[in-house]
């Protein structure tokens, strides 16, 4: 892929996952600026780089958005651990 290529699919997945550059750039250990200048075309990103940018915005992707309403509800575990009752519950 070409780093004009790239720097399309690079913002257009950002945008669609709701990420902003910042946030983006803390996930992938890539500065704010860098992700700018990718995304611009004013910089070249390594193919390494291109990968980790990708794989990191494709798993932020969600094709079915999270809904939750909750009127009121109050609820008490005999346990602590989280996990456990995201298995138990949540399945």
């Amino acid at each position: 892929m070409n780093n004009l290529e790239f720097a399309l699919e690079m913002k257009n997945k950002r945008l669609a996952s709701g990420l902003s550059q910042g946030e983006l750039a803390s996930l992938t250990h890539v500065s704010r600026y860098s992700i700018n200048r990718f995304e611009n075309g004013k910089a070249n990103a390594s193919k390494e780089t291109q990968n980790i940018i990708l794989r990191c915005l494709n798993y932020y992707i969600c094709d079915k958005p999270f809904y939750l309403l909750v009127d009121y509800l109050s609820v008490r575990f005999p346990t602590t651990d989280a996990l456990e009752i995201i298995r138990k519950v949540l399945g």
